[in-house]
């Protein structure tokens, strides 16, 4: 094969690789502005060392082909130096590649479950139905950052900021009290009662997604949540941190409440995190 002249083959063929780049963000839900910077990181790659990315094009495939491969790979390298090296858990790994797919869009690319769910099943021939994920979901070690709880209600306060700024670090070390609490009283509760609590508040579950989920009567399950909330409730009030301190607490985003749940299996420590509301317990939506 006649030897290609890299640079003209780069410029000239811009567009193409633009179209390539779009398609790789696209399909891994990458925002306009890393995007942008994607893009960037790709089109020095392609002409670091000479082209020598290019240089290595033979001719066996479409060079459309060969540049979407070849910056999906990039795409890899590039979240691997943003992020750090991402490895699947042990019980991902025991699931297979499905198990490890749901994990990776989980804890490294940081959608919720819902979205998740919709990544995963759309198109016209989808791979995963939305039971398996559910089921792969329960079985998962939990690996997100932590969570921080916000209020259901927005706080209406307008008051001063100096006040605001005042009892924040108050505020700080309280979320802090709560959250060893809740952590150390969760940690005694059996695995599905857990499940439960995470699936509610941590995932923003309704109560009948997560009977259908778990295989629970409804009425028995809001009767079972009640009285995980009553047992957080009065872990809480025994180690001297009332409930109406609790909602202070809930009613001021100035704070984080940071949770460690024990996992099913092993001594390791996991951390979750999502944005939920904590109030309105097991009633409601």
């Amino acid at each position: 094969m006649k030897p290609i002249d890299a640079e003209d083959l780069f410029l000239t063929n811009l567009c193409l690789i633009d179209r390539a780049i779009g398609y790789v963000c696209r399909r891994n839900r990458i925002d306009r502005d890393e995007g942008e910077e994607f893009g960037s990181y790709v089109k020095f790659k392609l002409i670091e060392s000479n082209y020598a990315i290019i240089r290595k094009f033979e001719g066996r495939s479409t060079l459309s082909t060969y540049m979407t491969t070849v910056i999906q790979r990039m795409f890899f390298q590039y979240r691997v130096q943003m992020w750090g090296k991402w490895r699947p858990s042990a019980e991902a790994r025991r699931i297979g590649d499905k198990g490890i797919t749901l994990e990776r869009l989980l804890s490294r690319d940081g959608f919720t479950y819902s979205e998740a769910v919709a990544i995963l099943t759309s198109g016209s021939n989808p791979a995963f139905t939305i039971s398996e994920i559910e089921a792969m979901y329960l079985r998962l070690p939990v690996r997100q950052p932590r969570p921080m709880l916000v209020p259901a209600i927005e706080n209406g306060d307008n008051g001063p900021v100096v006040e605001q700024e005042l009892f924040s670090a108050e505020r700080a070390a309280l979320a802090r009290r709560a959250a060893a609490v809740i952590d150390e009283a969760m940690s005694s509760m059996d695995a599905e009662d857990q499940m439960i609590l995470r699936m509610r508040f941590w995932n923003g579950r309704k109560v009948p997604d997560i009977g259908r989920s778990l295989h629970l009567d409804d009425k028995k399950l809001y009767k079972r949540i009640d009285k995980l909330l009553a047992q957080l409730k009065f872990a809480l009030e025994q180690a001297g941190v009332p409930c109406d301190a609790v909602c202070e607490l809930l009613d001021h985003p100035d704070h984080e409440l940071s949770f460690a749940f024990s996992a099913a299996e092993g001594k390791a420590e996991f951390r979750h995190s999502k944005r939920v509301q904590v109030a309105g317990a097991a009633k409601g939506s």
